[in-house]
């Protein structure tokens, strides 16, 4: 009797304890696992942005260095154009001056009028402007620094190379009307008796054997596109999140708003140590090559604390100029700080839903617990007085229903076994069916963008398969296929998932590969492929094509990117990889 109660005690309340207990556990397991996959999330984030940024500020420096370049090479090109420019405009000046007074006034006068007219045009602080001479030399027009040379010949004036400038402008603009004359010429602003180089443009007047001319050093016009060029780097850098800075590989300064009272030094007149050790440093890495990367210990302007930064540099083509970018770690960290409050917001919101339900599905179940435990209690009381009479029948009846049930299971397991390999399983090559690949595939893509991971396949078919079949037969063709997905599947990784597309097509799933990654596993195959040697046909050959899943590709698109690659492969000459 004391048993007969204990055991009734047992049946109403320990589904009561039980299923909370359960579901206790299994909610505990369940957050430790999200737990463990939200800080292998984390660590995936960062380096994602970690890359992007990295990627970010090479990108940055290498489109800057590219403008500059340009802007750098079209110096000269602007230079002659201005110059022209500015002859051209005296000599409409002159010419409208000429006309409207030619039937009016004397020759003296209309060319004191001239002279008058263009003294004013100067350029640059009076460095560049216009000058008259006629085809005996005679210098009819000349500037305040050279006034004393005005009234008399220069026919014989030479530059720093021993060149008789005024002799070949004039032979210039007696056989070709006006042209262009790169030479070298002393520089009001410049060291005193110093040859500049410069570009002069000269034109035939027309009248009174005269000829104008202008020019403009060299040096000059490079500062003022230097000065042009660094002033929008700078804007550029005031609305960037990547700092740039350049420097020449002789130590000047040119642009760093880290260390403003710096810029337009030589490295030589500053005492700061630190400076000058990262400036040499980055010296030493571009003195071999044109670009490099590289960390360093740096003062963060916005908090203007020394923190850990990656810079990326590259000498800029056809200059001494160095520039850089970069980014402060601590920057990902901010980046990541973020990321991880919605993530927890998130995974704090979902942790709500479910301990609610959860705590509805206990109070539910105990309920039912409850219920069904009276129930069983009064069954329980109800057939115990036909137990005993009932036993021997049910034992008997027992055996008869356990034999016809495993037996019966037996079948139906077989059944079920036969079932999944017709379903998913290629009965020729023995690795998955077109069916099969579609729905793992399927569901690869939905858990790469639900965990944010790189997901890559590869299709590949036998080059000139249809000429084994032509010459040995289909029932070596079929052997061939097989021995060669055994070959695939025994250099494959175990993540991986080949499978047999349609013919000789086959597909390779790879998941948590990158498409840089993929390139390797795919070249490796292809080499393991043509070394094997197949019986009766020898060696063989296949082509590959390799994709890595996009942002929001549906299955269609990838299908058709890596289909596309396939074939390109096939039209390049097969045997090879594309992507």
């Amino acid at each position: 009797m004391y048993k007969k109660n204990i055991f009734l005690k047992v049946i109403i309340y320990a589904p009561l304890v039980f299923i909370p207990f359960i579901i206790i556990i299994i909610l505990l397991i369940s957050f430790k696992i999200y737990n463990n996959n939200f800080n292998d999330n984390v660590e995936k984030i960062k380096k994602k942005l970690y890359n992007i940024e990295k990627t970010a500020t090479k990108n940055k420096v290498k489109n800057i260095s590219h403008h500059i370049e340009y802007k750098k090479s079209i110096i000269k090109n602007n230079l002659t154009t201005r110059v022209k420019n500015r002859v051209d405009i005296a000599f409409k000046i002159a010419t409208n001056i000429y006309n409207k007074n030619k039937d009016k006034k004397t020759q003296q006068e209309i060319k004191i009028m001239i002279k008058n007219a263009l003294e004013a045009l100067v350029w640059n602080d009076g460095e560049n402007f216009i000058w008259i001479i006629d085809y005996d030399g005679i210098f009819y027009l000349a500037p305040k620094y050279l006034k004393k040379l005005e009234g008399s010949s220069i026919i014989n004036l030479k530059d720093a190379l021993g060149r008789l400038i005024i002799q070949e402008e004039i032979a210039i603009c007696k056989e070709k009307g006006e042209g262009f004359l790169w030479n070298t010429f002393t520089k009001p602003t410049g060291i005193k008796d110093k040859q500049y180089k410069q570009v002069a443009s000269v034109k035939d007047f027309g009248n009174y054997n005269w000829y104008f001319g202008s020019s403009e050093y060299l040096d000059t016009a490079t500062k003022k596109s230097n000065k042009k060029l660094l002033n929008t780097i700078k804007k550029i850098d005031e609305i960037s999140s990547h700092y740039i800075f350049i420097i020449t590989t002789s130590g000047d300064i040119l642009i760093n708003t880290t260390i403003p009272n710096f810029e337009g030094k030589n490295i030589s007149e500053i005492d700061d140590k630190k400076t000058k050790n990262i400036v040499a440093k980055i010296q030493n890495l571009i003195k071999n090559k044109q670009e490099a990367s590289y960390s360093y210990k740096w003062i963060n302007p916005k908090n203007n604390k020394t923190e850990k930064k990656y810079s990326y540099i590259q000498k800029i083509p056809n200059t001494n100029w160095i520039i850089g970018s970069g980014f402060y770690l601590s920057s990902i960290e901010e980046k990541l700080s973020k990321k991880r409050i919605s993530m927890y917001e998130l995974f704090y919101s979902e942790s709500k839903s479910i301990l609610y339900i959860s705590i509805l599905i206990i109070i539910l179940f105990l309920f039912i617990a409850y219920y069904i435990s009276k129930k069983l209690q009064k069954s329980f009381i109800k057939y115990e007085t036909n137990i005993d009479k009932k036993n021997t029948q049910l034992i008997e009846l027992n055996d008869t229903l356990e034999n016809k049930v495993k037996e019966r299971t037996a079948e139906l397991e077989k059944m079920k076994n036969k079932l999944e390999i017709l379903a998913t399983i290629d009965v020729l090559t023995n690795i998955h069916n077109r069916y099969s690949l579609m729905k793992i595939l399927d569901i690869e893509i939905s858990r790469s963008r639900r965990h944010n991971t790189p997901l890559s396949i590869i299709m590949y078919d036998i080059d000139y398969f249809k000429k084994v079949n032509d010459i040995y037969g289909h029932d070596i063709g079929d052997k061939v296929l097989t021995s060669l997905s055994s070959v695939v599947k025994n250099n494959i990784r175990d993540i991986d998932i080949v499978g047999r597309y349609g013919g000789e097509e086959f597909l390779i799933i790879l998941p948590d590969t990158t498409l840089e990654d993929a390139k390797y596993y795919a070249d490796r195959l292809r080499k393991k492929v043509e070394q094997y040697k197949f019986n009766t046909v020898g060696h063989i050959t296949i082509s590959l094509g390799l994709v890595e899943l996009k942002d929001n590709e549906s299955l269609d698109e990838v299908f058709k990117r890596v289909d596309d690659l396939l074939y390109k492969s096939k039209n390049d000459g097969r045997n090879r990889v594309s992507f």
